[in-house]
């Protein structure tokens, strides 16, 4: 019987939670909290026309953030999706603003609404920061 009687009390032993001690305050380190690194990415393209042949056409771009080591993809995609432009820039050999060019053939664009999408990565050491910028713009067909 002292053997049944051992066996119970190990099973009930098990099934109950065994209380865990507070933390020790005075020896406990908190991790060091990660500081946020304001990033932003800044597109603008005007409405506009196509003009006939192959013309340039333009938009205005922005970078803020505090590191030098920075890639700003930009890419330009018309109504239907497709990439008509592609462009990266690269801190600190590029200016952290400006006008860029991009040029379009009237007879291979599709006229419409136009999406202007930049993805900013600014990097840290390891630690990579990354901030999106949209803009839509409008290119018609020329009056006849």
């Amino acid at each position: 019987m002292p053997t049944l009687l051992a066996a119970v009390a190990l099973a009930t032993a098990g099934l109950l939670p065994i209380p865990l001690l507070p933390p020790d305050d005075a020896g406990a380190q908190s991790p060091p909290a990660l500081e946020q690194v304001e990033v932003s990415g800044t597109l603008q393209a005007a409405d506009g026309r196509l003009r006939r042949g192959c013309k340039d056409y333009q938009f205005t771009y922005g970078v803020t953030t505090a590191s030098e080591d920075w890639s700003f993809d930009i890419t330009i995609q018309d109504r239907h999706g497709r990439g008509v432009h592609a462009q990266s820039l690269i801190g600190p050999n590029d200016p952290t603003s400006g006008v860029l060019t991009y040029r379009l053939c009237r007879w291979a664009t599709v006229p419409g609404i136009f999406t202007l999408t930049g993805t900013l990565v600014s990097y840290e050491g390891a630690d990579e920061t990354t901030a999106t910028a949209t803009d839509t713009f409008r290119l018609r067909r020329r009056n006849p």
